[in-house]
């Protein structure tokens, strides 16, 4: 009975796991279309979804440690070792749920070195056009006493938002 618990841990956790996959797949689409109002509302959607995932990690630790003792493994032993261990008695579930969590883990980092690269690039692509407007706006054009027009800088300013 103590593994069945340890299951449906594991089997919570994918499911979490699952549900942050689902926001970074619909954050790098509306990366794409640069759909700003979309995105602040998918942060707050995956700030509600870690603090959850951070929530349920304590009860798989305390279920994980319990497991490891009760199958004779170190305390610091992983969650492969285990799923090997409990294999050899006939059950497979701890090994099937291994192996999920390693390939929604794994799908997660992809999307988010995707999702951080497309960030990267939109804001050296705004970074790039406000310097060019700031190079414009400092060298306009200015129509002189002489009658003719005259380069000399306005003095326009970049504020920097972080600052």
């Amino acid at each position: 009975m103590a593994l069945r618990t340890l299951i449906t841990a594991l089997e919570t956790q994918v499911q979490l796991l699952e549900e942050l996959f689902s926001l970074l797949d619909r954050e790098t689409r509306e990366l794409s279309d640069i759909n700003l109002d979309a995105m602040a509302e998918i942060n707050g959607m995956k700030e509600n979804v870690a603090s959850r995932i951070e929530a349920h990690s304590v009860v798989l630790r305390k279920e994980l440690g319990e497991a490891f003792s009760r199958q004779g493994l170190s305390a610091k032993a992983t969650l492969g070792e285990l799923a090997a261990s409990v294999k050899l008695q006939g059950n497979n579930d701890i090994s099937r749920l291994h192996e999920e969590l390693n390939s929604i883990a794994g799908r997660i980092s992809r999307a988010i070195i995707i999702n951080s690269e497309i960030a990267e690039r939109f804001a050296a692509s705004v970074t790039s056009s406000l310097e060019l407007l700031t190079r414009v706006i400092n060298q306009s054009n200015i129509y002189g006493a002489s009658g003719g027009y005259q380069h000399r800088p306005a003095g326009a300013v970049m504020i920097n938002r972080e600052a």
